[in-house]
């Protein structure tokens, strides 16, 4: 009775294994979940700044500038006793337009005086200021001083050999973006008023919905544009370059008559990350060969390039000759003075955009060099 009392009954296997599978599911879906979250909020952050920056840059209607740029005279008529000046300047004006539509402006008058009095006026001729540039056009103004008082300030001018003119004027217009075109009108006349205001109105419901489609079309091309230029530069992964950059010596032991050598190496390589994410790499294993032959080899460690930026460290190398083939070819090179080598390695790790993306790419290092005995550095570096 007493051995009953004590016997354990364990909890089945599968049962075990069971409910680890089900804890396992559910860790995954919940990873699944917040993947999914992260990337729906990526997206509507990246939604928002883009119709923010298409309503601050595009949608923002600025006001046109109206100066006048430049000036020749056909007519200069200025006499000091008595004082008087009557001069035909043909004067070029320009309308610089900045914004992302064209700006239309209807017919003014440019007003130019000397010192609050008016001494000629012209026509401005209604026309269209193109989108992002600057319209110019000539106008020709009689400058005349009979309308002036008699005060010494003109002959004081005149005098002294300058004039000072101010000119003013007012335009008006339209800034209009994404043009649409109206609706064409209906011909001849109604019989009756209120036909013809229900009809109007009709017209100008048409119109305003004309003017939305635009509006709407527009910001999907344009939403399109920016989705696809950021495929094609952010969210593009390309691959990292792996490259021996430069190295120093410490010990430089080189004998001809063996020949063989024995160097320790400082060497510098870089990882450069042209992506927008970060590269995180594994470790990995520098070898060095002297004509197919293993003489050396280095751990780099794990690492981290930034994004769009190259990550550089120093690895130390051991460079041996004697596990090379007893052969003429290294006393030959030892006796010309240089040294010809070659670097190879695989560089594996992921490239890592806004935390939530992650792609694996691994890059190659093949590099040759020549390292020149006399002076002890490294020559015709080239990487593939």
């Amino acid at each position: 009775m007493a051995e009953k009392d004590q016997q354990v009954y364990p909890m089945p296997q599968a049962k075990h294994d069971e409910e680890a599978a089900m804890e396992q599911s559910k860790e995954l879906r919940h990873k699944k979940r917040m993947k999914c979250l992260a990337y729906v909020v990526a997206f509507a952050v990246f939604q928002t700044g883009i119709i923010l920056l298409f309503t601050l840059t595009v949608m923002k209607i600025r006001t046109p500038k109206f100066r006048v740029r430049s000036a020749t005279f056909e007519t200069f008529d200025v006499v000091t006793t008595p004082t008087s000046f009557n001069i035909k300047m043909n004067a070029e004006l320009g309308v610089k337009n900045t914004n992302f539509g064209h700006y239309k402006f209807d017919n003014s008058t440019i007003t130019f005086f000397y010192k609050g009095t008016l001494v000629g006026s012209t026509v401005v001729s209604k026309a269209r200021a193109r989108a992002r540039s600057t319209k110019k056009f000539n106008i020709v103004v009689d400058l005349i001083s009979t309308n002036l008082p008699n005060t010494s300030d003109l002959e004081n001018d005149i005098n002294s050999g300058f004039l000072p003119l101010s000119s003013e004027s007012t335009l008006r217009g339209k800034v209009e973006l994404f043009k649409v075109y109206p609706m064409p009108q209906a011909n001849g006349p109604t019989k009756h008023d209120e036909e013809a205001a229900t009809v109007q109105s009709e017209e100008l419901r048409r119109k305003k919905r004309m003017k939305y489609l635009a509006y709407g079309v527009a910001f999907v091309v344009f939403q399109t544009g920016i989705i696809l230029i950021f495929a094609l530069t952010v969210m593009k992964i390309k691959t990292p370059k792996f490259r021996f950059r430069s190295a120093t010596f410490e010990n430089f032991d080189v004998v001809a008559a063996s020949p063989s050598f024995n160097i320790k190496m400082n060497a510098e390589v870089g990882v450069k990350n042209t992506n927008f994410g970060h590269y995180k790499f594994d470790n990995s294993t520098i070898t060095f060969f002297y004509k197919g032959t293993p003489v050396g080899s280095a751990i780099v460690p794990n690492g981290r390039a930034r994004a769009r930026s190259t990550k550089k460290f120093n690895i130390v190398v051991d460079l041996i000759s004697t596990s090379l083939p007893s052969t003429s070819e290294l006393g030959n090179d030892i006796g010309s003075g240089v040294l010809l080598l070659s670097s190879q390695s695989t560089l594996r790790g992921k490239v890592e955009l806004f935390k939530v993306m992650k792609k694996k790419k691994s890059t190659q290092m093949d590099c040759s060099m020549t390292i020149n005995l006399g002076d002890r550095t490294i020559e015709d570096l080239k990487c593939k």
